[in-house]
């Protein structure tokens, strides 16, 4: 049976892919007449994305706070960075038309005043350590209480002025009779939030910074008498002999109650004679081990424990010493530490800071009674302290009272 060819007529639809997106591409503000780059103009990177509803391309625009930087070399580096962020952020399936997406719509252009705060309070959270995090959002949850007893919450952050900041201070200073250190501590959070929204380009300026500040008298703690410490001494060794190591590295280090605190088996190099540890002013700070300090290493028994191991912990021995704040460990030292003061009946103008006051104040008069000058005095105690500046160090030692003149009573002319 023969087989007939039949010819069938095909049809093939050609349908023409459409982009979803387009590059992402810098812009770099440009002088009119000089057609150079300037830093005075605002810099941004745009796309192209297509409007699910209309099917046309729309254009996006991004900026990112990138405007703030001053330097053309660290904007040029940063406005590429957002570029390749904002790109990522397209290939892994941002849509700036989804409401729900997990992403932040990094176009929206208004804010309540609660949600920009909520915002800046959240970025600088990335940033803050973990014990500057802990005290500023205790203060942020009242600045925010007030801003919702005031009906603010739901109005514009441009409407936010300083009016409205110089009242909140003004109302804890009257209500609450804080002190001016606790009053410049929520004025401090405040002008820190407003700089944010204005890095992120949410704001144009910050209204803050005019906003005085109130003279602090802080409160410091008393160097001990020699009678004290003899007193402190007898009680610490019949009663609590860790706590007295705990404050024989703040005598001989020089170092500061949470600096302890902070000390790992790994930072202690016994054959160098050296302990590395992170200070109020430095991340790495080398600190010598003296011969008191090193037969007080000695006794901690810190041979074959783990690197990771704090060497003073709440176990009475090197140990895994992690908390969600780092404050709670010097406040389990200074609660030991209270018993002792009850004991002794010392008053607030006490506390562990003080063995460091006395010992600094201990070792400036040694030096002088060794003939040295003030000046040679100063000088080699600086090393020792580690301050960075030398009116920083005699600012400490007026604090603690080293710097008292000699009698002047002959120079008296009068006779009263």
């Amino acid at each position: 049976m023969e087989i007939q060819k039949q010819k069938i007529s095909l049809t093939v639809s050609l349908f023409k892919f459409k982009m979803i997106y387009s590059k992402v591409k810098m812009f770099k503000g440009k002088g009119i007449k000089t057609n150079e780059v300037d830093i005075d103009k605002d810099w941004y990177v745009y796309y192209s994305y297509r409007n699910p509803y209309t099917d046309k391309m729309e254009r996006f625009i991004v900026k990112a706070g990138i405007n703030t930087i001053t330097s053309v070399t660290k904007r040029n580096i940063a406005i590429k960075y957002l570029q390749q962020g904002v790109t990522c952020w397209l290939q892994d399936g941002y849509n700036p038309f989804t409401e729900n997406t997990k992403l932040e719509d990094i176009n929206k252009t208004t804010y309540t005043i609660a949600e920009a705060l909520q915002l800046a309070f959240t970025e600088k959270c990335k940033v803050w350590a973990e014990t500057t995090k802990h005290s500023h959002r205790s203060l942020f949850n009242v600045f925010i209480g007030w801003i919702n007893e005031n009906n603010l919450t739901k109005k514009n952050i441009e409407d936010l002025t300083k009016r409205h900041i110089s009242l909140f201070l003004n109302n804890l200073t009257t209500k609450n009779e804080i002190t001016s250190i606790t009053r410049n501590n929520y004025r401090r959070l405040v002008v820190s939030l407003i700089q944010q929204l204005v890095n992120d380009d949410i704001l144009k300026q910050n209204f803050t910074n005019s906003i005085p500040k109130h003279k602090e008298v802080p409160k410091k703690n008393k160097p001990f008498t020699k009678l004290q410490l003899i007193d402190i001494k007898k009680y610490l060794l019949a009663n609590d002999p860790y706590l007295f190591k705990y404050i024989q590295f703040v005598m001989y280090a020089f170092l500061r109650p949470i600096e302890v605190t902070r000390i790992k088996v790994e930072n202690i190099d016994l054959i160098r004679g050296i302990i590395e540890v992170k200070t109020k002013t430095e991340d790495s700070s080398t600190v010598l081990i003296i011969d008191k300090l090193r037969s007080v290493i000695e006794t901690l028994d810190i041979d074959y424990k783990k690197n990771n191991y704090h060497i003073f912990t709440n176990e009475f021995k090197p140990a895994l010493w992690n908390t969600s704040r780092e404050k709670s460990k010097t406040d389990f030292f200074i609660r030991r530490f209270k018993k002792l003061k009850n004991k002794l009946n010392l008053n607030n103008d006490y506390g562990i800071y003080s063995f460091r006051h006395t010992f600094a104040l201990d070792l400036y008069n040694s030096f002088l009674k060794q003939g040295l000058t003030q000046l040679e005095s100063k000088h080699k105690l600086m090393t020792i302290t580690r301050h960075k500046s030398m009116s920083g160090l005699e600012n400490y030692l007026r604090d603690i009272g080293a710097e008292l003149p000699k009698d002047y009573s002959s120079d008296f002319t009068i006779d009263f």
